[in-house]
């Protein structure tokens, strides 16, 4: 029968830098300026559109389908609506890694591997300490 070991004791160093957390939290705030700011560019610029085509009586009200279309060719419409979608999906990129590093440092609490202890070992996930 093989001997017991002692249990390990658990590690306290940090598994994530805090420049990193730091660094996300940072873009995550210039992200977040971005998108109000292309946001409000667009809306800007589709209020410039609306009010252009509703002269000629196109509207969404009146004529749904010649509006869409007006809207689809309209190039700065489509460059500011892309904008506005780049910085959404940056700023769910960064909100979701920094729920993420929140959330597995709450799940791990002083259980917090060193980096590269256990890199690619299913095993080592199931150890307790």
């Amino acid at each position: 029968m093989a001997a017991v070991s002692a249990p390990r004791s658990a590690r306290t160093a940090p598994s994530v830098p805090r420049g990193y957390v730091e660094y996300l939290q940072a873009r995550l705030l210039e992200a977040e300026a971005s998108l109000t700011a292309m946001t409000e560019r667009y809306e800007r610029t589709k209020a410039r559109f609306d009010r252009c085509y509703a002269r000629h009586g196109i509207t969404p009200e009146a004529d749904i389908v010649n509006y869409i279309n007006a809207k689809g060719m309209n190039p700065e419409l489509k460059f500011w609506y892309a904008k506005v979608e780049h910085f959404q999906r940056e700023v769910t990129a960064y909100g979701a890694a920094l729920t993420g590093l929140d959330a597995a440092r709450r799940m791990l609490g002083d259980r917090v591997p060193e980096y590269g202890s256990a890199r690619n070992n299913r095993r080592a996930l199931n150890r307790a300490g």
